[in-house]
């Protein structure tokens, strides 16, 4: 499937959902958990804010690098150019979410808490051992509990996009560039763990067509993981 197809695929499903319930008129509206910033630009490559969508008590939440407050009717974002603006689809995303969640068609929608972190990590070491034995092993997006997890069982690479984290080490394992190294660490890795944020950043497309075990993790990718049918994994996500 191409971009192009994710995009319209996404669209489609969340006009489908509005048009099921006639609910075109209703209002949403997206808070930055973070430094705001608007169209004119967004934050150093690969450093996120969250945005956190609010729709008639349901919430939902978006991992995005052009982090902007909204506030407006479904109408409004279901017109949004979320192939081609990256401010409009990270809004797009959290209020898409949001309305998944009010009507249970999606779950896990909220971030877990601090605590379960770790536990999150091991459960999701505890899947891969069981399913894969030892296998080259890449994480696309830092997150330091699931390094520390994986590390110590598996040969591991960690992508991501963030300059501060980039040619730092964690649990031995230097932190790669995403973009520079994605190519040797795909033909190089057995299963794959992606951020959900790679929604948002445009790059979901390089992981899902991998021919491999693939799987995202995190509350970005809640909605978009059931309409498009891919494996996501946050067993302490909240809704």
């Amino acid at each position: 499937m191409a971009m192009k197809d994710i995009y319209a695929t996404i669209r489609q499903s969340f006009r489908d959902i509005l048009d099921a319930r006639g609910i075109h008129q209703k209002t949403a509206a997206v808070d930055v958990a973070g430094p705001e910033i608007g169209d004119a630009g967004g934050l150093p490559r690969g450093a996120e804010a969250k945005l956190i969508a609010e729709f008639e008590g349901a919430a939902g939440e978006c991992s995005t690098s052009y982090p902007t407050a909204f506030s407006g009717t479904l109408a409004e974002v279901a017109a949004m150019d979320i192939e081609n603006n990256a401010t409009e689809r990270s809004i797009y995303i959290a209020v898409l979410n949001a309305v998944m969640n009010k009507y249970e068609l999606a779950d896990d929608c909220l971030t877990c808490r601090e605590a379960d972190k770790a536990r999150c990590a091991d459960d999701i070491l505890h899947r891969y051992r069981r399913a894969n034995g030892s296998v080259n092993f890449l994480l696309a997006g830092y997150q330091p509990h699931m390094v520390k997890a994986l590390a110590e069982h598996f040969p591991l690479r960690v992508l991501d996009l963030d300059p501060a984290n980039i040619g730092q080490e964690a649990c031995g394992v230097t932190i790669e560039d995403g973009a520079a190294a994605y190519a040797s660490a795909a033909a190089w890795a057995q299963v794959v763990l992606c951020t959900g944020s790679a929604l948002t950043n445009g790059t979901i497309h390089d992981y899902i067509k991998l021919p491999k075990d693939v799987s995202f993790y995190g509350t970005t990718i809640a909605g978009v993981s059931r309409i498009l049918n891919i494996r996501r994994l946050c067993p302490y996500g909240r809704n």
